[in-house]
């Protein structure tokens, strides 16, 4: 639910924006997005929801994207939940991609923190909100 909220609003707020740098970066496609992959957290995510499709890569699989397309690209991070009183936030970050000298790096970006409720009535989490952030 958190990774599909995030991309929508991530979509709504920034989809229209250039942000390939002038050429030196791959421009975010919002439809086709990059995980970085972590098996306690991303095992069980969706692959594909209404017109996005999601790749799941792992340290070796982000290097060799980096070597075929010589340039930075973004990558989401989804990170582990944590709670505030009642409400249980998860963050996704957004990073740039790099690989040199031998060293894989992430330039942070840009972020979401979606925010979930327990709803004791229906017996599930809604989200309720979704905030977007960035340098």
């Amino acid at each position: 639910m958190a990774l599909i909220a995030s991309v929508n609003e991530m979509q709504k707020s920034w989809g229209y924006i250039d942000n390939s740098a002038n050429g030196s970066r791959i421009r975010t496609d919002y439809n086709h997005l990059m995980v970085r992959q972590n098996p306690e957290i991303t095992d069980e995510l969706p692959r594909e929801f209404g017109a996005h499709h999601v790749e799941y890569l792992d340290d070796r699989a982000l290097i060799g994207r980096y070597r075929t397309l010589r340039k930075e690209f973004s990558v989401l991070e989804i990170h582990a939940i944590h709670n505030e009183g009642p409400r249980l936030k998860i963050n996704i970050s957004v990073s740039w991609v790099e690989y040199r000298d031998g060293r894989l790096s992430f330039g942070f970006s840009d972020w979401s923190e979606v925010e979930f409720l327990f709803d004791c009535e229906e017996q599930t989490y809604t989200i309720t909100e979704v905030k977007l952030g960035g340098i």
